[in-house]
């Protein structure tokens, strides 16, 4: 799986399942060499394979050379130009690929028709790609690996929120966000924001005279959800890293729907959408609302969000 922080730690129960299968065999993962950190978490790996992909196909050549020959069964989870080139010019004994369900996913955006036979999560269809050679589902969830132990074992009253998306049309208001976290601080909530360094200021604004974690290692984001009292995020990566550490976690979806697979898996989580006629507009998100209203994310208000947020944390106490 060569791209996105939320679909590497996606992988998780196919390590899991190729391990229990094959618990003798030598498992390696291939990720683009800005998700290293994230394959890191991911169970059973040998060794972690990084590509640069802005060396181009000079490097993908490369790349080939040196794993041609070398596997009996590659795994292709991308299913993307560059990985079906190399799972099929790497020579293996037996290749499978992840289904993507474009045509499906197409119609639904532009036409609004769910040919959808079911509601199949991403950690589930990649675990199919390797039905064929007899791996299984464990019927567990994300259970990332190699996340740090929070130094500080005194955080059980902690909010973190998680402001950042790739695309735009993900985003919920900065407004929202800042009024939220108000009230998180009003209702005696310790509060953390979390982002990268394009996010820094916005996530500084938001925090207020809370705390700003920008660009963390993951695996210490990662042991910072796990000690919390609930996390709030977008569609994002973060949001998977949340659930992957068994977090309780509020997720803001707005352009996306749950037939896309993305939705927190198998976690202690509450999804707040709104079901609106032009849902979805795009796959991943995009710049700017095509309907230029945004109501996907804006009609979602910071009360909502602290009705949820007071629910997922109330489960703390009977779990």
């Amino acid at each position: 799986r060569l791209s996105s922080l939320g679909d590497v730690l996606l992988c998780a129960p196919t390590m899991r399942a190729l391990c229990n299968r094959f618990p003798e065999e030598r498992i390696d993962f291939l990720v683009a060499s800005q998700f290293e950190e994230a394959a890191k978490l991911l169970p059973g790996i040998d060794q972690i394979i990084v590509f640069n992909k802005n060396e181009g196909w000079r490097g993908l050549l490369r790349l080939r050379r040196l794993l041609s020959r070398r596997y009996e069964i590659i795994v292709d989870l991308q299913n993307s130009l560059r990985s079906a080139f190399l799972r099929t010019f790497c020579f293996p004994l037996l290749w499978s690929k992840a289904s993507r369900y474009r045509f499906r996913r197409w119609l639904l955006i532009r036409f609004k028709k769910n040919y959808y036979k079911k509601v199949l999560p991403v950690p589930l269809r990649y675990v199919d790609s390797v039905d064929t050679f007899g791996a299984k589902d464990d019927g567990l969830g994300l259970e990332l690996v190699n996340i740090d132990t929070d130094p500080d074992t005194t955080r059980k009253n902690l909010v973190i929120l998680c402001p950042g998306a790739k695309h735009a049309t993900k985003k919920w208001p900065k407004e929202n966000w800042k009024t939220l976290a108000e009230s998180i601080k009003e209702s005696g909530f310790t509060l953390v924001v979390c982002g990268v360094q394009s996010e820094a200021e916005v996530c500084r604004e938001i925090a207020g005279d809370g705390e700003v974690w920008i660009d963390a290692p993951l695996a210490h984001i990662g042991a910072l959800m796990k000690s919390s009292a609930a996390v709030v995020c977008h569609d994002s990566g973060l949001m998977h890293l949340a659930t992957g550490v068994g977090a309780r976690t509020v997720a803001l979806f707005g352009p996306t729907v749950e037939e896309f697979g993305f939705f927190p898996f198998r976690g202690r989580s509450i999804v707040l959408q709104q079901q609106l006629a032009c849902r979805p507009c795009s796959a991943f998100g995009a710049d700017k609302c095509p309907l230029h209203h945004h109501n996907c994310m804006r009609l979602t208000t910071p009360d909502n969000v602290m009705q949820a947020l007071r629910e997922v944390s109330s489960r703390h106490d009977h779990e």
